[in-house]
């Protein structure tokens, strides 16, 4: 995924505009919520802690020539051996999956997902036990807010109490 846009996020997302096959997708361990990260998004939730060394995917999207994509915000670049450099864009929600979700993050220091390129796909695979938005930062995805961590039940029910009381849908 890249930071820089060619092109703008025009309006916000809204949880009514995700596509069906989207939230059907959804690992039990993650909802769609607005982000915190970025008011016009929608974010990836976690629900539940989440282990380490669990691996989700593969991004899935249109295979494009980097001309041809539109906005880069949404979207990973992939070596082919035979084409070169082709990026998998899930700008159109349509054509991707609940991956194309995970936003951006403000520093290192919150890293909780690595992204691995197996056989020309993209994965994310967790590196921390975290609970809340997951979300990323060029090529390393980042927790929101690291000081909300689950360490015991008691954590967890206030993570519950903060995003489910706030008046967000539960998708």
């Amino acid at each position: 995924m890249n930071q820089n846009t060619t092109e703008p996020v025009a309006t916000a997302e809204t949880l009514a505009e995700v596509p069906e096959h989207v939230l059907r997708g959804l690992p039990e361990e993650v909802r769609l919520f607005p982000s915190a990260v970025d008011k016009a998004r929608i974010g990836v939730w976690a629900t539940k802690p989440i282990l380490k060394g669990k691996k989700f995917g593969p991004f899935v999207g249109d295979k494009k020539k980097r001309s041809q994509v539109k906005n880069n915000v949404y979207m990973w670049e992939v070596y082919y051996p035979n084409l070169g450099w082709m990026c998998i864009d899930a700008t159109d929600p349509e054509k991707g999956n609940w991956l194309r979700y995970v936003n951006w993050a403000c520093s290192g220091e919150e890293q909780n997902l690595f992204p691995l390129e197996i056989n020309r796909a993209i994965y994310y695979k967790t590196l921390k036990v975290r609970v809340l938005e997951l979300v990323s930062v060029t090529l390393h995805a980042f927790l929101q807010i690291p000081s909300l961590a689950v360490t015991d039940s008691n954590n967890f029910a206030d993570f519950e109490r903060i995003i489910f009381e706030s008046g967000s849908s539960t998708h």
